[in-house]
């Protein structure tokens, strides 16, 4: 038996990468899963493949930035499933580059759309669903970025380091009905985003690889096992926390 057995988790950005790695480990802990994914394609694939892990998958076409897309999802998903106990918020863009000074309205605006309020709008939407029920367990993707900051990264780290302060501001809200909120802060993973940033030259992977004191870089997967965690009854106490996982990357100067 999995440690989720039962229960029913939204994923977002879960068609691809990271999204798609963590849907994929809450699934083979028993969760049944809502794939929210802007692209709907993708978010069909994913569910259809997450699907063979034996628990019931759904895939639900949304943009987090848009709010009625947000809660008309949410509340289709506890319709479909018939409840809602763990919100992953995942979705995310990469824009790495251009100095402040260079950054265009267009790139701001989108990125704080997508993992600001984008976070924002799935938190409250989780919010009022799990309130009555008194039980839930959110996880918000961040970033190493969200505090450890990094040139060319202005509109990637700033919603990060918002995310933090909302997981903060919600657990201390929340705690007291039952649902726990935490965040996530990973390091270097491999994804496809990633790879696409390596490939039009903006990253120097090997530079990373030889930084890490890990010498490597993370797997989606790894961070999907530390979802699992913080969404199960043995992280029952854990809420308000920011969990980095960085192979030690934030630990040395040059982090």
């Amino acid at each position: 038996m999995g440690v989720l057995d039962g229960k029913v988790a939204i994923v977002t950005g879960a068609g691809t990468g990271l999204g798609r790695g963590i849907a994929q480990e809450l699934a083979n802990a028993g969760a049944s899963i809502a794939v929210l994914e802007i692209n709907g394609d993708a978010a069909a694939v994913a569910a259809d493949e997450i699907s063979q892990a034996g628990v019931k998958t759904r895939a639900y076409p949304t943009d987090v930035s848009v709010s009625k897309q947000v809660d008309d999802a949410f509340a289709a998903a506890a319709r479909d499933f018939g409840r809602l106990d763990i919100v992953v918020n995942n979705a995310g863009i990469s824009r790495v580059g251009p100095h402040t000074q260079d950054v265009t309205d267009e790139d701001w605006l989108e990125s704080i759309a997508v993992m600001q309020t984008g976070v924002f709008y799935c938190m409250r939407a989780a919010g009022r669903i799990m309130l009555p029920q008194k039980s839930g367990s959110i996880v918000n993707i961040s970033s190493i970025r969200g505090f450890s900051p990094n040139p060319g990264r202005m509109t990637y780290c700033a919603p990060k380091a918002a995310v933090i302060m909302m997981t903060s501001v919600a657990a201390g809200e929340w705690a007291p009905h039952g649902i726990r909120v935490n965040a996530i802060a990973p390091g270097v993973l491999r994804t496809p985003m990633w790879d696409a940033d390596v490939a039009r030259g903006a990253i120097d992977e090997q530079y990373y690889i030889d930084t890490v004191p890990a010498h490597r870089l993370g797997l989606p997967t790894e961070v999907g096992k530390l979802v699992v965690f913080l969404s199960s009854d043995d992280a029952s106490y854990i809420t308000g926390g920011v969990h980095t996982i960085d192979g030690a990357l934030t630990s040395i100067p040059a982090g």
